[in-house]
C-alpha cells in the first residue's frame, strides 16, 4: 500500500522558485565538487549584503544543500581547510562589525561564544584561577 502511495506523489517542487525537479537533479546538486572549497571561500570573502553576516547555512542554501550535508562534506581535506578558513573570516567579519557599532557587541559576543561551545565543548574559554595564601 505504501509503494502505491509513494508512486502517486507529485514531483518535488522547489520552495524557492516553484519549479519541478526530478530526483536525479536533487542528487546531482548534493554531490561534492572539487570547486566547492573555492566557491565557499569566495562567498565568505566577497559577502557584501547590507543586512546580516556570512554564514554556512546561507552558503548551503545557495548551493542547494542542507547544513548537515555541508558539514558532511568536511570529510574532504580541501573542503575542511576552506571551512576552517571561512569560519575565521566569519569571526573577523562579526568582530569588525561590532567594533564599528554596525552590530550589537553583546550579540556578537553571544554568537562567537555559542559557536565556540559547539566546536570545543561546554566552556571553551573558561579559565579558573585559584589563589591560595
Amino acid at each position: 500500500m505504501n509503494t502505491k502511495r509513494e508512486k502517486s506523489l507529485p514531483p518535488y517542487r522547489s520552495p524557492v522558485d516553484g519549479r519541478k525537479e526530478s530526483a536525479k537533479m536533487k542528487t546531482k546538486k548534493r554531490r561534492y565538487r572539487a570547486s566547492l572549497p573555492r566557491e565557499m571561500y569566495l562567498y565568505f570573502v566577497s559577502f557584501d549584503e547590507q543586512v546580516g553576516a556570512p554564514s554556512f547555512s546561507k552558503f548551503a542554501r545557495k548551493i542547494g544543500v542542507s547544513l548537515g550535508e555541508l558539514e558532511a562534506m568536511r570529510e574532504h581535506v580541501r573542503f575542511d581547510e576552506a571551512y576552517r578558513e571561512c569560519s575565521e573570516i566569519r569571526r573577523d567579519y562579526l568582530i569588525d562589525r561590532a567594533l564599528t557599532k554596525r552590530f550589537d557587541p553583546s550579540l556578537v559576543k553571544y554568537l562567537l561564544e555559542s559557536e565556540a561551545e559547539c566546536l570545543y565543548g561546554a566552556e571553551p574559554f573558561s579559565v579558573t584561577l585559584k589563589v591560595e595564601d
